[in-house]
């Protein structure tokens, strides 16, 4: 068996935000500043990046990289109902966001 096949591959939760051009400054900072803060600080995210589209207006995604899909289940459940609350109730109706979990290979 090859050393990358042993290997337990890392897992990438992306999650692509749509905002409303009209707070889109004001809820940038406020994802840089309190919310990537609280998601990092789980102790379960390995490194993260933010992108912003450079073809689509207001779009943006968030990677949050975990070493394992263990890793991913456990801030699922322990941390992620009240962390995906914290947007919703600072900017209502003024987002969406689509959620994709992804392997790397």
């Amino acid at each position: 068996m090859q050393d990358y096949e042993k290997k337990q591959a890392m897992i990438t939760y992306q999650v692509k935000i749509k905002v409303d051009e009209s707070v889109e400054k004001k809820w940038l900072l406020w994802m840089k500043t309190e919310h990537v803060p609280d998601v990092i600080g789980t102790g379960l995210i390995r490194s993260f990046q933010i992108l912003k589209s450079a073809s689509e207006d207001q779009l943006y995604h968030f990677d949050y990289h975990f070493n394992s899909i263990e890793d991913y289940h456990h801030y699922r459940k322990e941390f992620a109902p009240k962390l995906k609350a914290h947007p919703l109730e600072k900017f209502p109706n003024q987002f969406t966001a689509e959620r994709e979990l992804w392997d790397w290979v």
